[in-house]
This record gives structure tokens, C-alpha cells and sequence, in this order.
């Protein structure tokens, strides 16, 4: 299951701009420059509308980046924004031969209706040894929400189930925390207690509110990249490498 069309066209259009994804593109273009500042070939796997790539092309000029979607229009976001070399296809099939990039970004993706084994398991053949792996997950199953069925998410995962996971494939994992922990208390009240609107929480926010939120998740930024562990969160965010040197 993926997103409806809308979904991805709000994507597009505050992903540029939106409190949670100013955090999310920090966390991994520092996770990329502190553990594999030498990228050169990067694939982001469940591109979604471009957004991540597009912080990464800022960050790592020379780097050849490639995407991947299961949606077609998604992909065509990606391409146009970015540039990057985008493929259409499913992060459990990946459609690259081995040991193919230095570094693979995969960023709340393994929610969806897919075979978890099979898509980490490609994750790291398609890895060159040594290579690394950056994971953003949505946290905690008992957090699944209306965001998430309005997304096509069907899972969210504790810490210890996703390092489990990624153990179990040969993975080594580096760092592994939680984040957006200063507003979860906010996101339990408007997912689990309020009236559910009738589609996701990817939606303009006032001018203010939207500041507020983008220092509160740059300010956690800032810990995840000292590697200091937040106790929980709505995402949990983890880098791992690939055995071999």
C-alpha cells in the first residue's frame, strides 16, 4: 500500500518548508558527514517526493545520487527536483546489482505492507562493504494513527524490534535514537485523544507555530549528532554499516 496521489503532492510541497522534515534532512545529512563523508555513490530507497535528496545534493555536490519509489509520481517529483537518477520500484526488490552504493538512506518506508526481511536484507547486499545504512522509522505501534493509514503506513517499531531486525542481517549498528521527543506529548494528544482530521499531519502550519516546532527539532538535532540518546519519541532514527572495512 503507498500513499494516494494527494499525499504525495502535500509532500512535495512542504517538505521544502515543514518543522518535521527541516529535522529529518539535519539528522541525515549529519549522520552521512560524521560516518561516510566520503560518499560518492548514495541511493535513497522510498524517495518519496525528492526532499531528502535534495538536502543530500546540498550537502554532497560531487555525490551520484539515485532514487527509488513505488510510485511513478513520486519519482517524478524526485527527478525533477533533484536531478538524481530515479527508478521505479519497491525497497524489498531493490533493482541494483551488489555492493553498488556507499551509502543508502531508507527513511520511514519499512512502515509500509512489505517484506521487512527481504527489504534489509537488499539493503545491505546492494551496500559496498563498509558502507552505511541511515533508517527513520515511525515509533511505537500503539502510536498508529490516522497519519498512518492516510500515508499507507501499516507498523511502527520499538528500538529494540528494529535493531533486532538489523542484527539478524548482518548489520552493525552505530547509533540508534529516538527523536521529535520535545513534541511528542503534542503528537500523542492530536493522534490518539483528539477527533481525527480526514487526512495526514503533512499540512501547512501557522508561520510561528512552524518555527517553534523547526527549533525544537533542531535543537534535538544537535543531541542526536553529539550521539546523545533521546528516551523516546514519534520517530526513532538509526545509522548501521555494512560489514567489512
Amino acid at each position: 500500500m503507498s500513499m494516494v496521489p494527494e499525499e504525495y503532492e502535500r509532500m512535495a510541497a512542504l517538505e521544502d518548508s515543514m518543522w518535521w522534515y527541516h529535522g529529518l534532512h539535519h539528522n541525515v545529512v549529519n549522520a552521512l558527514r560524521r560516518f561516510q563523508p566520503e560518499a560518492r555513490d548514495i541511493l535513497d530507497a522510498g524517495c518519496g517526493t525528492g526532499g531528502t535528496l535534495s538536502a543530500i545534493k546540498q550537502a554532497f555536490p560531487d555525490a551520484m545520487l539515485n532514487g527509488l519509489d513505488i510510485a511513478e509520481q513520486a519519482c517524478d517529483f524526485t527527478s525533477s527536483k533533484t536531478g538524481a537518477s530515479v527508478t521505479v520500484g519497491s525497497v524489498d526488490a531493490l533493482p541494483y546489482p551488489d555492493a553498488s552504493f556507499d551509502a543508502l538512506v531508507s527513511l520511514d518506508v519499512l512502515g509500509y505492507a512489505i517484506d521487512l526481511d527481504a527489504a534489509v536484507a537488499g539493503f545491505l547486499r546492494v551496500l559496498r562493504p563498509g558502507g552505511l545504512c541511515v533508517i527513520n522509522l515511525a515509533a511505537y505501534q500503539w502510536m498508529l494513527s490516522y497519519h498512518d493509514r492516510a500515508v499507507g503506513q501499516v507498523r511502527r517499531f520499538h528500538r529494540r524490534e528494529a535493531l533486532a531486525l538489523l542484527h539478524r542481517h548482518g548489520f552493525q549498528p552505530i547509533f540508534a535514537s529516538y527523536w521529535n521527543t520535545l513534541l511528542f506529548p503534542f503528537m500523542v494528544l492530536r493522534r490518539k485523544i483528539l477527533p481525527a482530521p480526514p487526512a495526514s499531519d503533512v499540512t501547512p502550519f501557522h508561520p510561528m507555530v512552524n518555527r517553534l516546532f523547526k527549533a525544537c527539532v533542531q535543537l534535538e538535532s544537535l543531541m542526536l549528532a553529539r550521539r546523545m540518546n533521546l528516551p523516546f519519541g514519534g520517530s526513532l532514527f538509526i545509522v548501521a554499516r555494512s560489514p567489512g572495512s
